[in-house]
């Protein structure tokens, strides 16, 4: 069974401008040139070097890529005479890209910055070498430009794993969380539970920077739950592992009860184990979530529990001894 949820996928993009704020300065950038288009945006994580455009194969540029220029790019456009130079440069800064970006502290020509300008094409220059700027700046991108949902319900760390309860409103989600918190597991986010996709299939969960480690509890109100039980109870973000969906127990629902069924819910096209657990007075939830991630544990070790007793009882049945038993008690009851 396949079930799916989150709010729509949200598309990403980043200005420039955003690169040169505090929370870019690890990559150690300036303003050259070409200020008035700081609200271009980057809409790809992934930058490219644009060595084959500049000897004419302008097809190869993806828009919305910072395009970086290394030490090798800038010597190959110093050994072109100048009017060389613009014309090569004017042909790349005419391109849908956001911004030109010069690693190492290099002297820039003068062409390119003048070219940058009449295009209002931002220019920067970072004083990194280029293979510390690229991997700085892919990770940058990868975090502010990876696919996004957002969640209604609770993120905890139960054991390592990032577990997402779910469920309507009032339903228990937060006491639940709550009482595993206090059984020692970690919240990540209350209510809103905001979701990335990075790279390949993981999903990486997180708590909007305003109400991050709180928790609003009914009777009760905003609980800051670091404050309360300390750091060790909180993380910033954790991986998405696992949706457990609280509902209320509804006696005409016929719900599992071997496990046979692998249920799944998917969040940005990734499918997650997914279990339904019915709310009852008589049940301790966050024990029962507890014991379904220690039992998911061990599904990834390859150990399946309810198809390996459907094995057993198949192999049982097929025993001379169980027919010849089932055979007696049958012709003990028509006696």
């Amino acid at each position: 069974m396949t079930d799916s949820g989150g709010g729509g996928e949200e598309a990403a993009s980043l200005s420039v401008r955003e690169l040169l704020t505090d929370d870019g300065r690890h990559l150690e950038l300036e303003l050259i040139a070409g200020g008035a288009g700081l609200d271009r945006e980057i809409v790809f994580h992934r930058i490219q070097k644009p060595g084959l455009a500049m000897t004419g194969y302008v097809e190869f540029v993806r828009g919305g890529r910072v395009q970086v220029l290394g030490e090798s790019e800038i010597r190959f456009i110093e050994s072109r005479s100048s009017d060389e130079r613009r014309e090569v440069l004017a042909r790349l800064c005419s391109l849908p890209i956001p911004c030109v970006a010069v690693t190492k502290a290099l002297a820039i020509p003068a062409e390119l910055v003048e070219v940058c300008e009449e295009n209002e094409l931002p220019l920067l220059r970072s004083s990194l070498v280029s293979s510390a700027f690229i991997e700085r700046l892919t990770l940058y991108l990868d975090r502010h430009l990876a696919p996004y949902t957002t969640a209604h319900g609770v993120l905890v760390d139960v054991y390592g794993v990032g577990v997402l309860i779910t469920g309507a409103s009032g339903v228990g989600k937060s006491e639940c969380a709550l009482d595993l918190i206090v059984r020692g597991h970690r919240l990540v986010a209350d209510d809103v539970v905001e979701i990335r996709r990075r790279a390949g299939d993981i999903l990486m969960g997180s708590g909007p920077e305003l109400i991050r480690h709180h928790m609003e509890l009914r009777g009760l109100g905003i609980l800051n739950i670091e404050h309360l039980f300390g750091a060790a109870s909180i993380r910033d973000r954790k991986r998405v592992e696992m949706v457990v969906k609280l509902e209320e127990w509804n006696e005409d629902v016929e719900y599992d009860r071997l496990g046979l069924d692998q249920q799944t819910f998917e969040i940005l096209d990734i499918e997650l184990p997914f279990i339904c657990l019915p709310v009852a007075l008589s049940r301790n939830l966050s024990i029962l979530v507890e014991v379904a991630v220690r039992n998911l544990i061990l599904k990834l070790t390859g150990y399946q529990p309810a198809t390996e007793l459907t094995r057993r009882l198949q192999e049982a049945m097929e025993k001379p001894s169980f027919v010849h038993a089932v055979v007696e008690n049958e012709e003990g009851d028509l006696e």
